[in-house]
């Protein structure tokens, strides 16, 4: 089965849950319906109270220069000085705040997903054949199947380690992914992109793909701008990069989505990622390929079997990543100063914990749900909403932008760091802590 064939049969269990959910639904009435067949994020979804029906840019406090977005028309630039998208926030569900922007880029929401949970595969060192074999294996590109890397002198584990195998190609030896080198200058619509790399022959291969947005954080560099390793990559240009993964209420057409084109991208002038990118917009691409069989670009994700196992009392592991997270999290906010201490003094368990890195608490972000995107059976009752201290903090402080610090919104899976004036979306002056071993 070649892969449009193997996308179209996805596409199509996808569409027929969907169905079975609407005749469902019209046997249990609307309003059991929404509660069985959706989250309230998909009930939601106009436009954030703060910016209500209007594109609006605003100047962010960073280096990049990026405006207050969650989609619509943007301009992807290159170099230090790119511009953000623009477009309109998507409203959070069930009380959740709408997705935001980012310095440079936004967010909204979305629904729908299942968690996976239970027993499952075991692991193996970063790059090991069977971390290989198994991340082939699990039958998504939408989620880590791999351990995450981080940045190579950032201290923390996995360090990041590329090879050049010629032809074009580096490949990761951490996540197995091999990375097209030098992409084309040209930009492209997200429908172009696809088609690109899909047509893409380089190295000796020709399945190479556009890669998704997991795939994409795998190789921010958030302690550099451009965000990139540029010995790995020389000649990486920042600006905004297509991703194949489009928005879950795009994919839905509800909600925020309804009528929109939205999807993820990554500005790789500082690293921070929007799930509301127009799909017309042209920007930058690289190509990747490897590590099994996914998800269609619009499909929503879905997660490897057999995830998440619970330790002991408030330990969930991933078992594909590798990382052990604090189930909950820290009983209040708190400034980024303190938050590495918090974990370090947790105890929990008697184990050593520590604040994870923004590519980490990535790999916790489900694609297919918003208010909270998130396994929401493993990691009960977690916070979510932009314009709020309803943040996640990551490990490092933001390049160029000190001490503004890193952080996570569970709205959508939105990253940013708190540059922004009073009122704004990236505005907060404390977060939460969920710590990871």
């Amino acid at each position: 089965m070649n892969r449009s064939n193997r996308w179209v049969l996805r596409a199509t269990l996808a569409t027929y849950t969907t169905a079975a959910c609407a005749r469902r639904g019209m046997a249990l009435g609307l309003a059991l319906a929404v509660a069985a067949c959706s989250t309230a994020g998909d009930t939601g979804g106009s436009v954030d109270a703060g910016d209500r029906g209007d594109a609006l840019t605003e100047s962010a406090a960073s280096g990049t220069g990026g405006a207050f977005a969650t989609g619509g028309a943007s301009e992807a630039g290159a170099g230090a000085s790119d511009a953000g998208s623009s477009g309109i926030t998507g409203s959070g569900g069930a009380g959740g705040a709408g997705g935001a922007g980012t310095a440079s880029s936004g967010g909204a929401t979305g629904d729908g997903g299942s968690p996976g949970e239970g027993g499952g595969a075991g692991g193996g060192g970063a790059g090991a054949p069977d971390t290989c074999s198994r991340a082939a294996a699990c039958g998504t590109h939408k989620w880590a199947c791999w351990p995450m890397p981080n940045p190579a002198g950032s201290g923390l584990p996995n360090p990041a380690s590329y090879s050049d195998v010629g032809g074009g190609v580096v490949r990761d030896n951490v996540t197995c992914l091999e990375w097209q080198q030098s992409p084309p200058s040209e930009a492209y619509t997200w429908d172009q992109a696809i088609r690109y790399c899909e047509d893409l022959t380089l190295g000796g291969h020709s399945d190479w793909r556009l890669p998704t947005r997991i795939e994409m954080t795998s190789i921010v560099d958030f302690t550099r701008s451009p965000a990139i390793d540029t010995a790995a990559f020389p000649g990486a240009r920042g600006g905004f990069h297509k991703t194949s993964s489009d928005w879950i209420l795009t994919i839905r057409q509800a909600g925020a989505g309804a009528g929109r084109d939205y999807a993820w991208a990554f500005n790789m002038s500082d690293g921070i990622v929007s799930n509301a990118y127009s799909k017309a917009t042209a920007a930058s691409l690289r190509c990747v390929r490897g590590n099994g069989e996914g998800e269609a670009p619009s499909s929503p994700a879905v997660a490897p079997p057999d995830q998440y196992a619970v330790l002991s009392a408030g330990e969930v592991m991933d078992k594909y990543t590798g990382l052990i997270w604090q189930q909950g999290y820290s009983p209040t906010t708190m400034s980024w100063a303190d938050a590495a201490s918090y974990c370090e003094t947790l105890g929990l368990n008697d184990h050593a914990w520590r604040l994870p890195s923004i590519r980490e608490l990535a790999t916790l972000v489900d694609e297919a749900q918003v208010a909270p995107s998130i396994n929401r059976a493993m990691f009960p009752d977690t916070q979510y909403g932009a314009r709020s201290n309803d943040w996640y903090w990551g490990s490092h402080e933001a390049a160029r932008n000190a001490p503004a610090a890193w952080a996570l919104n569970f709205d959508d899976g939105f990253t940013g760091f708190n540059a922004g004036a009073s009122g704004k979306w990236n505005y907060f002056t404390e977060a939460w802590v969920k710590c990871v071993r």
